[in-house]
Protein backbone atom coordinates (compact mmCIF):
# COMPACT_ATOMS: atom_id res chain seq x y z
CA UNK A 1 0.00 0.00 0.00
CA UNK A 2 1.35 3.43 -1.00
CA UNK A 3 1.85 5.86 1.87
CA UNK A 4 -0.03 9.14 1.50
CA UNK A 5 0.53 12.46 3.22
CA UNK A 6 -2.58 13.65 5.06
CA UNK A 7 -1.28 17.16 5.67
CA UNK A 8 -3.46 19.32 3.44
CA UNK A 9 -5.37 19.67 0.18
CA UNK A 10 -2.21 20.30 -1.82
CA UNK A 11 -0.75 16.96 -0.74
CA UNK A 12 -3.88 15.13 -1.89
CA UNK A 13 -3.69 16.84 -5.26
CA UNK A 14 -0.07 15.80 -5.65
CA UNK A 15 -0.90 12.23 -4.60
CA UNK A 16 -3.68 12.00 -7.20
CA UNK A 17 -1.42 13.39 -9.90
CA UNK A 18 1.25 10.86 -8.92
CA UNK A 19 -1.24 7.97 -9.01
CA UNK A 20 -3.35 8.50 -12.14
CA UNK A 21 -5.99 5.93 -13.09
CA UNK A 22 -5.69 4.35 -16.53
CA UNK A 23 -9.23 3.94 -17.80
CA UNK A 24 -10.14 0.43 -18.95
CA UNK A 25 -13.76 0.16 -20.07
CA UNK A 26 -13.81 -3.59 -20.90
CA UNK A 27 -12.36 -4.36 -17.47
CA UNK A 28 -14.81 -1.97 -15.78
CA UNK A 29 -17.75 -3.72 -17.44
CA UNK A 30 -16.36 -7.16 -16.59
CA UNK A 31 -15.99 -5.97 -12.99
CA UNK A 32 -19.64 -4.89 -12.77
CA UNK A 33 -20.72 -8.17 -14.35
CA UNK A 34 -18.67 -9.99 -11.70
CA UNK A 35 -16.84 -11.94 -14.39
CA UNK A 36 -13.35 -11.82 -12.94
CA UNK A 37 -11.19 -10.52 -10.13
CA UNK A 38 -10.51 -6.81 -10.74
CA UNK A 39 -6.91 -5.71 -11.16
CA UNK A 40 -7.55 -2.38 -9.42
CA UNK A 41 -10.22 -0.28 -7.71
CA UNK A 42 -12.87 0.93 -10.15
CA UNK A 43 -14.71 4.20 -9.59
CA UNK A 44 -18.31 5.33 -10.09
CA UNK A 45 -20.20 8.46 -9.08
CA UNK A 46 -23.92 9.10 -9.37
CA UNK A 47 -22.95 12.69 -10.12
CA UNK A 48 -20.90 15.66 -8.98
CA UNK A 49 -22.55 18.99 -8.16
CA UNK A 50 -21.42 22.20 -9.93
CA UNK A 51 -19.13 23.64 -7.24
CA UNK A 52 -17.34 20.30 -6.90
CA UNK A 53 -16.77 20.15 -10.64
CA UNK A 54 -15.40 23.68 -10.69
CA UNK A 55 -13.13 22.99 -7.73
CA UNK A 56 -11.75 19.88 -9.44
CA UNK A 57 -11.17 21.80 -12.67
CA UNK A 58 -9.29 24.49 -10.76
CA UNK A 59 -7.26 22.03 -8.68
CA UNK A 60 -6.14 19.92 -11.64
CA UNK A 61 -6.21 22.58 -14.37
CA UNK A 62 -8.67 20.48 -16.35
CA UNK A 63 -9.82 23.27 -18.65
CA UNK A 64 -6.35 24.06 -19.98
CA UNK A 65 -6.51 24.49 -23.75
CA UNK A 66 -10.32 24.47 -23.88
CA UNK A 67 -12.29 27.37 -25.32
CA UNK A 68 -15.19 28.33 -23.03
CA UNK A 69 -17.02 29.84 -26.00
CA UNK A 70 -16.82 26.65 -28.04
CA UNK A 71 -20.22 24.99 -28.53
CA UNK A 72 -19.24 21.74 -26.82
CA UNK A 73 -17.03 23.16 -24.07
CA UNK A 74 -19.29 21.72 -21.33
CA UNK A 75 -19.07 18.20 -22.76
CA UNK A 76 -15.30 18.35 -23.30
CA UNK A 77 -14.91 19.59 -19.72
CA UNK A 78 -17.06 16.74 -18.45
CA UNK A 79 -14.91 14.20 -20.27
CA UNK A 80 -11.79 15.62 -18.65
CA UNK A 81 -13.42 15.46 -15.22
CA UNK A 82 -14.29 11.79 -15.75
CA UNK A 83 -10.76 11.01 -16.93
CA UNK A 84 -9.27 12.84 -13.96
CA UNK A 85 -11.51 10.98 -11.49
CA UNK A 86 -10.87 7.63 -13.15
CA UNK A 87 -14.49 6.97 -14.11
CA UNK A 88 -15.40 4.97 -17.20
CA UNK A 89 -19.10 5.96 -17.10
CA UNK A 90 -20.14 9.48 -18.12
CA UNK A 91 -23.68 10.69 -17.61
CA UNK A 92 -25.45 12.36 -20.55
CA UNK A 93 -28.61 14.46 -20.23
CA UNK A 94 -30.94 14.35 -23.25
CA UNK A 95 -32.67 17.71 -23.60
CA UNK A 96 -36.22 18.75 -24.36
CA UNK A 97 -37.91 16.52 -21.77
CA UNK A 98 -40.59 18.64 -20.12
CA UNK A 99 -43.01 17.51 -17.43
CA UNK A 100 -45.52 20.34 -17.19
CA UNK A 101 -46.25 21.50 -13.66
CA UNK A 102 -42.98 20.13 -12.26
CA UNK A 103 -39.55 21.71 -11.68
CA UNK A 104 -37.17 21.25 -14.60
CA UNK A 105 -34.46 19.88 -12.31
CA UNK A 106 -34.95 16.46 -10.71
CA UNK A 107 -33.04 17.78 -7.68
CA UNK A 108 -35.64 20.50 -7.03
CA UNK A 109 -38.50 19.84 -4.61
CA UNK A 110 -41.70 18.98 -6.51
CA UNK A 111 -45.10 20.25 -5.34
CA UNK A 112 -46.78 18.21 -2.60
CA UNK A 113 -49.86 17.94 -4.82
CA UNK A 114 -48.89 17.24 -8.42
CA UNK A 115 -50.65 18.26 -11.63
CA UNK A 116 -52.52 14.93 -12.06
CA UNK A 117 -55.21 14.09 -9.53
CA UNK A 118 -58.14 12.97 -11.70
CA UNK A 119 -58.89 11.28 -15.02
CA UNK A 120 -59.63 14.73 -16.42
CA UNK A 121 -56.10 15.88 -15.43
CA UNK A 122 -54.69 12.73 -17.02
CA UNK A 123 -56.56 13.24 -20.29
CA UNK A 124 -55.48 16.85 -20.78
CA UNK A 125 -51.90 16.46 -19.56
CA UNK A 126 -49.30 17.24 -22.31
CA UNK A 127 -47.32 14.02 -22.00
CA UNK A 128 -43.73 14.28 -23.31
CA UNK A 129 -43.03 12.39 -26.52
CA UNK A 130 -39.81 10.84 -27.72
CA UNK A 131 -39.98 13.02 -30.85
CA UNK A 132 -39.50 16.08 -28.64
CA UNK A 133 -36.28 14.86 -27.03
CA UNK A 134 -33.05 16.59 -28.02
CA UNK A 135 -30.33 13.98 -28.52
CA UNK A 136 -27.74 16.41 -29.90
CA UNK A 137 -25.36 16.04 -26.94
CA UNK A 138 -25.64 12.25 -27.12
CA UNK A 139 -24.98 12.30 -30.86
CA UNK A 140 -21.95 14.58 -30.50
CA UNK A 141 -20.51 12.47 -27.72
CA UNK A 142 -21.11 9.33 -29.75
CA UNK A 143 -18.63 10.74 -32.27
CA UNK A 144 -16.16 12.49 -29.96
CA UNK A 145 -16.10 10.52 -26.71
CA UNK A 146 -12.60 9.68 -25.49
CA UNK A 147 -11.50 6.04 -25.54
CA UNK A 148 -12.50 3.85 -22.58
CA UNK A 149 -15.41 6.08 -21.57
CA UNK A 150 -19.02 5.09 -22.18
CA UNK A 151 -22.28 7.00 -21.79
CA UNK A 152 -25.07 6.35 -19.33
CA UNK A 153 -28.36 8.17 -18.84
CA UNK A 154 -31.09 8.29 -16.22
CA UNK A 155 -34.68 7.17 -16.49
CA UNK A 156 -37.32 7.41 -13.78
CA UNK A 157 -40.63 5.73 -13.00
CA UNK A 158 -41.86 5.67 -9.40
CA UNK A 159 -40.14 8.97 -8.73
CA UNK A 160 -41.72 10.60 -11.80
CA UNK A 161 -45.19 9.19 -11.04
CA UNK A 162 -44.83 10.37 -7.44
CA UNK A 163 -43.92 13.85 -8.69
CA UNK A 164 -46.84 13.99 -11.10
CA UNK A 165 -49.32 13.04 -8.39
CA UNK A 166 -47.60 13.92 -5.11
CA UNK A 167 -46.48 11.23 -2.68
CA UNK A 168 -49.36 11.55 -0.24
CA UNK A 169 -52.04 11.76 -2.98
CA UNK A 170 -50.36 8.78 -4.70
CA UNK A 171 -50.72 6.70 -1.54
CA UNK A 172 -54.42 7.61 -1.45
CA UNK A 173 -54.96 6.91 -5.15
CA UNK A 174 -53.43 3.45 -4.81
CA UNK A 175 -56.58 2.61 -2.81
CA UNK A 176 -59.16 5.06 -4.21
CA UNK A 177 -58.34 5.02 -7.94
CA UNK A 178 -55.78 2.33 -8.66
CA UNK A 179 -56.52 2.27 -12.38
CA UNK A 180 -55.59 5.93 -12.68
CA UNK A 181 -52.24 5.18 -11.05
CA UNK A 182 -51.78 2.27 -13.45
CA UNK A 183 -52.49 4.53 -16.42
CA UNK A 184 -49.98 7.14 -15.23
CA UNK A 185 -47.33 4.44 -14.68
CA UNK A 186 -47.90 3.14 -18.21
CA UNK A 187 -47.55 6.61 -19.75
CA UNK A 188 -44.33 7.34 -17.86
CA UNK A 189 -42.97 3.83 -18.35
CA UNK A 190 -43.57 3.87 -22.10
CA UNK A 191 -41.83 7.21 -22.49
CA UNK A 192 -38.72 6.05 -20.67
CA UNK A 193 -38.77 2.71 -22.49
CA UNK A 194 -38.78 4.65 -25.78
CA UNK A 195 -35.95 6.83 -24.45
CA UNK A 196 -33.91 3.76 -23.54
CA UNK A 197 -34.49 2.21 -26.96
CA UNK A 198 -33.32 5.38 -28.72
CA UNK A 199 -30.26 5.83 -26.52
CA UNK A 200 -29.21 2.25 -27.19
CA UNK A 201 -29.01 3.14 -30.89
CA UNK A 202 -25.83 5.07 -30.03
CA UNK A 203 -22.72 2.91 -30.28
CA UNK A 204 -20.99 4.60 -27.32
CA UNK A 205 -23.98 4.28 -24.99
CA UNK A 206 -23.18 1.73 -22.29
CA UNK A 207 -25.75 1.75 -19.49
CA UNK A 208 -29.27 2.80 -18.63
CA UNK A 209 -29.58 3.98 -15.04
CA UNK A 210 -33.02 3.95 -13.42
CA UNK A 211 -33.29 6.51 -10.61
CA UNK A 212 -36.14 5.72 -8.24
CA UNK A 213 -35.95 6.42 -4.51
CA UNK A 214 -38.31 3.78 -3.17
CA UNK A 215 -37.60 4.01 0.55
CA UNK A 216 -36.81 6.14 3.55
CA UNK A 217 -34.62 5.49 6.57
CA UNK A 218 -36.53 2.51 7.92
CA UNK A 219 -38.88 1.21 5.23
CA UNK A 220 -40.40 1.50 1.76
CA UNK A 221 -42.54 4.46 0.71
CA UNK A 222 -45.36 2.20 -0.51
CA UNK A 223 -46.25 -1.47 -0.08
CA UNK A 224 -44.05 -4.06 -1.82
CA UNK A 225 -47.22 -5.45 -3.45
CA UNK A 226 -47.85 -2.08 -5.14
CA UNK A 227 -44.32 -1.97 -6.52
CA UNK A 228 -44.53 -5.56 -7.74
CA UNK A 229 -47.85 -5.08 -9.49
CA UNK A 230 -47.50 -1.61 -10.99
CA UNK A 231 -43.87 -0.54 -11.18
CA UNK A 232 -41.50 -3.49 -11.38
CA UNK A 233 -42.90 -4.77 -14.71
CA UNK A 234 -41.94 -1.45 -16.32
CA UNK A 235 -38.62 -1.35 -14.50
CA UNK A 236 -37.94 -4.78 -15.95
CA UNK A 237 -38.89 -3.72 -19.48
CA UNK A 238 -36.52 -0.74 -19.33
CA UNK A 239 -33.63 -2.79 -17.93
CA UNK A 240 -34.21 -5.66 -20.35
CA UNK A 241 -34.35 -3.26 -23.31
CA UNK A 242 -30.85 -2.13 -22.39
CA UNK A 243 -29.52 -5.60 -21.64
CA UNK A 244 -30.94 -7.00 -24.88
CA UNK A 245 -28.66 -4.51 -26.63
CA UNK A 246 -25.64 -5.57 -24.54
CA UNK A 247 -25.85 -2.51 -22.28
CA UNK A 248 -25.78 -2.53 -18.50
CA UNK A 249 -28.86 -1.95 -16.35
CA UNK A 250 -28.07 0.14 -13.26
CA UNK A 251 -30.46 1.15 -10.48
CA UNK A 252 -30.08 4.12 -8.13
CA UNK A 253 -32.36 3.79 -5.13
CA UNK A 254 -32.15 5.49 -1.74
CA UNK A 255 -33.75 4.20 1.43
CA UNK A 256 -34.27 0.93 3.25
CA UNK A 257 -35.17 -1.46 0.42
CA UNK A 258 -34.18 -4.78 1.99
CA UNK A 259 -37.65 -6.23 1.33
CA UNK A 260 -37.40 -5.77 -2.43
CA UNK A 261 -33.75 -6.53 -3.09
CA UNK A 262 -34.64 -10.00 -4.45
CA UNK A 263 -37.18 -8.33 -6.76
CA UNK A 264 -34.61 -5.87 -8.09
CA UNK A 265 -32.13 -8.66 -8.73
CA UNK A 266 -34.36 -11.50 -9.94
CA UNK A 267 -37.41 -9.76 -11.44
CA UNK A 268 -36.14 -6.38 -12.63
CA UNK A 269 -32.77 -7.92 -13.51
CA UNK A 270 -30.45 -5.08 -12.52
CA UNK A 271 -26.70 -5.46 -12.99
CA UNK A 272 -25.74 -3.03 -10.24
CA UNK A 273 -27.34 -1.00 -7.43
CA UNK A 274 -26.23 2.42 -6.25
CA UNK A 275 -26.91 4.43 -3.09
CA UNK A 276 -25.59 3.52 0.32
CA UNK A 277 -26.07 5.05 3.75
CA UNK A 278 -24.34 3.77 6.86
CA UNK A 279 -27.38 4.49 9.03
CA UNK A 280 -29.33 1.98 6.94
CA UNK A 281 -26.57 -0.54 6.22
CA UNK A 282 -22.82 -0.06 5.63
CA UNK A 283 -21.61 -1.13 2.20
CA UNK A 284 -19.32 -3.70 3.81
CA UNK A 285 -22.37 -5.53 5.17
CA UNK A 286 -24.30 -5.17 1.91
CA UNK A 287 -21.37 -6.62 -0.05
CA UNK A 288 -21.27 -9.64 2.21
CA UNK A 289 -25.03 -10.20 1.94
CA UNK A 290 -25.73 -9.35 -1.72
CA UNK A 291 -22.38 -9.03 -3.48
CA UNK A 292 -22.53 -12.57 -4.88
CA UNK A 293 -25.76 -11.68 -6.72
CA UNK A 294 -25.45 -8.06 -7.85
CA UNK A 295 -22.76 -5.42 -8.26
CA UNK A 296 -22.71 -2.55 -5.77
CA UNK A 297 -21.77 1.07 -6.43
CA UNK A 298 -20.70 3.82 -4.04
CA UNK A 299 -20.00 2.99 -0.41
CA UNK A 300 -18.93 6.26 1.23
CA UNK A 301 -21.60 7.69 3.51
CA UNK A 302 -22.40 11.33 2.59
CA UNK A 303 -22.81 12.40 6.23
CA UNK A 304 -19.46 10.88 7.18
CA UNK A 305 -17.44 12.36 4.32
CA UNK A 306 -19.04 15.76 4.90
CA UNK A 307 -18.21 15.90 8.61
CA UNK A 308 -15.21 13.62 8.99
CA UNK A 309 -11.51 14.46 9.20
CA UNK A 310 -9.26 13.46 6.26
CA UNK A 311 -7.39 10.96 8.44
CA UNK A 312 -10.68 9.28 9.37
CA UNK A 313 -11.80 9.27 5.76
CA UNK A 314 -8.60 7.56 4.60
CA UNK A 315 -9.01 4.79 7.18
CA UNK A 316 -12.71 4.47 6.40
CA UNK A 317 -11.95 4.18 2.67
CA UNK A 318 -9.38 1.45 3.19
CA UNK A 319 -11.84 -0.53 5.30
CA UNK A 320 -14.46 -0.40 2.54
CA UNK A 321 -11.99 -1.47 -0.13
CA UNK A 322 -10.62 -4.32 1.97
CA UNK A 323 -14.12 -5.76 2.28
CA UNK A 324 -15.59 -4.93 -1.14
CA UNK A 325 -12.99 -5.05 -3.94
CA UNK A 326 -12.19 -8.75 -3.78
CA UNK A 327 -14.30 -10.84 -6.13
CA UNK A 328 -15.38 -7.93 -8.30
CA UNK A 329 -18.85 -6.49 -8.56
CA UNK A 330 -17.97 -3.23 -6.83
CA UNK A 331 -17.15 0.30 -7.95
CA UNK A 332 -16.10 2.86 -5.35
CA UNK A 333 -17.50 6.32 -4.78
CA UNK A 334 -19.81 8.43 -2.66
CA UNK A 335 -23.04 6.75 -1.60
CA UNK A 336 -25.13 9.47 -3.23
CA UNK A 337 -24.27 12.73 -5.03
CA UNK A 338 -20.85 14.27 -4.58
CA UNK A 339 -22.59 17.25 -3.01
CA UNK A 340 -21.26 20.80 -2.90
CA UNK A 341 -21.45 20.54 0.89
CA UNK A 342 -18.62 17.95 0.95
CA UNK A 343 -15.31 19.72 1.67
CA UNK A 344 -12.94 19.36 -1.28
CA UNK A 345 -10.17 18.24 1.05
CA UNK A 346 -12.34 15.35 2.26
CA UNK A 347 -13.29 14.20 -1.22
CA UNK A 348 -9.67 14.32 -2.33
CA UNK A 349 -8.66 12.38 0.79
CA UNK A 350 -11.15 9.68 -0.19
CA UNK A 351 -9.80 9.49 -3.74
CA UNK A 352 -6.17 9.55 -2.63
CA UNK A 353 -6.70 6.68 -0.21
CA UNK A 354 -8.47 4.66 -2.92
CA UNK A 355 -5.74 5.34 -5.50
CA UNK A 356 -3.10 4.29 -2.97
CA UNK A 357 -4.90 1.04 -2.17
CA UNK A 358 -3.29 -2.10 -3.57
Amino acid sequence: MTTIDLADTASFIQTLKRLPVKLDLPAAIANLKRQREPSRVFFFEHGEEPLVKQALCDAFDLCAGLNENEAHFRLRREMRIKQSLGQEFMRVFPGGIRWQGLPQSMTSVPPSIGPIQTWEDFDRYPWPRIEQVDFSDTEWLNEHLEDNITLRSMTYLFQQVSNLVGLEPLCMLLFDNRELVRAIVEKVGQFYLDLTHTLCECERFGAINIGDDLGHKTSLLVRPADLRELFFPWHRRIIQEAKSRSRLGLFHCCGQVETIMPDLIDTVGIDAKHSTQDLIEPITVTKQRWGHRVALLGGVDVHFITRGHPCQIAEYTRNILEHCVSGGGFAFGVGNWVADSIPLENYLAMLAAARAYT
